[in-house]
């Protein structure tokens, strides 16, 4: 498995909590020297002047810059003029498996969004709900700071085979691992065999691989085959049968109990409802290609 998906699954499995957000401009006195933080911070910078230091680097942020004042790393900020910020910003924590997301990846803290008005909406959105008492507010806040770390990851403008990992001996095992999983989904790979790539005692093993990956090694290699499933049965005329043996289940019956546990649906319904949409997408086409060509012939 390469970094893509290695980030890919990261990101898939993350877990955010928001704590506070807001949108304000900062007292006279705003300032704090030398501390850190037990959660994560974003501020969205719209106007005035300040400075920031996150570990041993100092900042001198702009308007339309985004910065992450990342959790367990030593950080100062304070006003240095009559312009303090006026800035979105918000605290926050995001894990997997229990880990600190920012303790995984390492990201520049800062970014310049290619599209600050969309952020500012999604900061101005995140604090209406984080301050709301609606029965669903606090859910949609979770999805708006969600939408908030993707476009950060975004605007970063890094290339996710590029993109470098902390602790690079366990990510190292675990890439080469994931790897093996993607290259045999058509057996039942075991846990100790699986251990065994990454030099490792099975316990030892899951403890790790559920640590980075979010999920127990068996579980994620499920999950693989159900998404090679998926596109198997969207793109072949293999049946249920047939599909399951290629993935390495033996019981047919056992197989649509896990795809459905997986995907939500039975393998003959998916199939059936990928058929229609492929069907109407097919249709959609040729309905713009004849309107197309009756604009051509008028």
């Amino acid at each position: 498995m390469d970094r893509r998906a290695l980030l890919s699954n990261y990101l898939s499995n993350l877990e955010v909590e928001l704590i506070t957000a807001h949108h304000n401009v900062c007292a006279p006195d705003w300032s704090d020297i030398d501390y850190t933080p037990d959660y994560s911070k974003f501020y969205f910078i719209c106007e005035g002047e300040g400075w920031l230091k996150i570990g041993d680097r100092e900042y001198y942020p702009l308007p339309g810059e985004l910065f992450l004042m990342p959790e367990g790393v030593n950080q100062s900020y304070s006003v240095i003029s009559d312009r303090p910020f006026e800035k979105y910003w918000c605290h926050f924590t995001a894990h997997v498996g229990g880990i600190n997301l920012f303790k995984l990846l390492d990201l520049n803290p800062r970014c310049m969004p290619a599209q600050p008005d969309r952020l500012a909406k999604i900061f101005a959105e995140l604090a209406e709900y984080a301050n709301s008492d609606a029965v669903c507010a606090k859910l949609l806040a979770k999805s708006k700071l969600m939408e908030l770390i993707a476009c950060y990851i975004d605007s970063l403008n890094v290339e996710a085979e590029k993109v470098l990992f902390k602790n690079a001996s366990p990510i190292d095992k675990l890439t080469e691992v994931l790897g093996y999983i993607d290259e045999h989904l058509a057996r039942n790979v075991t846990v100790e065999e699986l251990a065994d790539i990454a030099y490792m005692h099975p316990n030892s093993f899951i403890r790790m691989f559920k640590q980075y990956a979010g999920m127990p090694p068996i579980q994620y290699a499920t999950h693989k085959k159900i998404e090679k499933a998926k596109r198997l049965l969207a793109t072949t005329t293999s049946s249920v049968a047939e599909v399951a043996q290629q993935l390495g289940f033996n019981d047919t019956f056992y197989f649509s109990k896990q795809f459905k546990k997986h995907a939500g649906s039975t393998p003959t319904d998916y199939r059936r409802q990928a058929s229609g949409d492929k069907q109407k997408r097919e249709e959609s086409v040729r309905t713009e290609s004849n309107g197309s060509a009756e604009g051509i012939n008028a």
